[in-house]
């Protein structure tokens, strides 16, 4: 996987620790065309972001956009967003070109509620499929 780096507007933490997460996250960055987003274990991190904790980031992905540069304390000086889980899916789906098509479909009216408990779901037993399709974890 990518470094982590600060350059990026774009971070997505994911579990390094979950074979299924790992494995996604690989595909994802493939579809990474332009090198946009930094993909991140959060097991890598000295602390949790801003406005994180360790149990947010252990119970779903979390896309982190940034907006303006970086002081030189680290702080962001024009703000962030975040996006936790199905929709930090569905951002992705408007940068990675791959992954275009998917956003007209998931950016429907009514789906994001199919999503977010699809995204549950999954994020509940990421580790039962991990072990039931033998993903290992590796970052």
């Amino acid at each position: 996987m990518p470094e982590i780096g600060r350059g990026k507007s774009w971070v997505l933490y994911y579990d390094g620790e979950c074979g299924f997460c790992t494995l996604s996250m690989k595909a994802l960055a493939l579809a990474d065309i332009f090198r946009a987003v930094t993909w991140t274990a959060y097991q890598e991190l000295p602390e949790p972001p801003r406005d994180l904790t360790w149990e947010d980031l252990d119970a779903a992905a979390f896309l982190e956009i940034r907006k303006g540069s970086s002081g030189s304390s680290g702080g962001l000086e024009a703000g962030r967003r975040l996006y936790r889980g199905f929709y930090a899916f569905r951002m992705l789906t408007l940068r990675l070109p791959p992954l275009m098509p998917l956003a007209l479909l998931l950016w429907l009216p009514g789906v994001s509620r199919l999503g977010e408990w699809a995204y549950g779901w999954v994020a509940a037993n990421r580790y039962r499929i991990s072990r039931r399709c033998r993903l290992k974890a590796g970052r």
